[in-house]
């Protein structure tokens, strides 16, 4: 049962003060993200074929405990960072970040095209006859047995050894389909959430509105919160969340790539928005991080002044790829990142 949004709201601070934006690199030809509808098949198969490679290769770092792939680094990060981006202001950006390191794991594994999103309002109300669901291009169907873990498709009888929660056990990349729950990713669920006129507001329409219904439908990884990254779809789905971002944006982007806000961490007595109780109580359908964790776990105000998300605010990969600030990735063409959306 969601919390009250209204406690959330009152205890969160006035929107951080813009700051310039930082800019890297001129962006003159961004690449277009599209729906895997419709993406051209040698660029699905391309994609997965990455995915599978980024599944596969050995980690690089030996900075993420329990890390033995490229793949398990990359859902370490979600991991290390779940109590900062999620029920926080940080939700969006260090999510369109995640997107971004994606990015960089797909080009060392030869992908270079534009990163795809799941389109799921074309879809809600009847996600397994999706194409994203297809058993040679895309990304496999719903599990099945006592851990569901995925029948067909590319990411059968692989192992990913982050998680459940906050440990690192090997387990099979699963999902479980509940399609009822798809039609809460319907257009006009999207509509909902992306109404409000401030971010501070339509961070968490966006979070408990189409994002979390699609999470709720999808169930990847045992439905756990804190390492759904492990499953490959993941990033389609996340890649919907991020355009529902990038929507709210362009209804006034003079304004709204610069305006941030919002706890850099949870409110330990609320934890979760789509759970009970707090952190601590919380705790116990996951666990909590170990000390091995913990010493790699950024400081969630890093770069901000106090407890509220700033443009300054340093995100990072711990190695995959440069650090960078929240400034940095608000506009997706703004040349840090290179990219829109059709």
């Amino acid at each position: 049962m969601l919390k009250t949004l209204s406690l959330l709201l009152l205890s969160l601070a006035t929107y951080a003060s813009a700051s310039p934006v930082k800019v890297q690199a001129n962006c003159t030809t961004p690449t277009v993200r599209r729906s895997w509808h419709d993406m051209a098949e040698a660029d699905k198969k391309a994609y997965l074929e990455a995915e599978l490679c980024i599944l596969k290769a050995p980690a690089k770092t030996s900075k993420m405990p329990g890390a033995k792939t490229r793949w398990d680094e990359f859902a370490s990060l979600h991991q290390l960072h779940a109590l900062q981006i999620h029920s926080t202001g940080q939700f969006l950006p260090y999510h369109r970040y995640f997107l971004h390191i994606h990015e960089a794991l797909l080009a060392e594994c030869g992908y270079t095209g534009a990163h795809p999103y799941w389109d799921e309002p074309r879809d809600a109300g009847k996600f397994p006859q999706s194409p994203v669901f297809d058993t040679k291009l895309g990304f496999g169907g719903s599990g099945s047995g006592t851990q569901s873990c995925v029948q067909d498709g590319p990411f059968k009888n692989l192992t990913v050894n982050i998680g459940p929660g906050f440990t690192t056990q090997p387990r099979c990349v699963n999902r479980k389909i509940t399609n009822a729950l798809s039609s809460l990713t319907n257009k006009a669920a999207v509509d909902k959430a992306i109404a409000p006129t401030t971010y501070d507001e339509a961070w968490i329409t966006i979070y408990n509105g189409p994002h979390l219904g699609g999470h709720m439908a999808l169930a990847m990884m045992n439905g756990d919160s804190i390492t759904s990254a492990g499953d490959p779809l993941f990033m389609l789905h996340h890649g919907f969340v991020d355009k529902m971002w990038w929507d709210w944006q362009m209804k006034d982007p003079s304004k709204r790539f610069t305006e941030m806000g919002g706890p850099n961490a949870q409110d330990p007595s609320t934890g979760f928005l789509e759970f009970p109780g707090g952190i601590e109580q919380e705790s116990s359908m996951w666990g909590k991080p170990t000390a091995a964790m913990l010493a790699v776990t950024p400081d969630p105000r890093s770069g901000d002044s106090g407890n509220v998300v700033t443009l300054s605010h340093i995100m990072t990969s711990l190695g995959i790829i440069p650090d960078a600030t929240v400034g940095d990735v608000m506009d997706p063409a703004g040349g840090y990142l290179c990219y829109t959306y059709k």
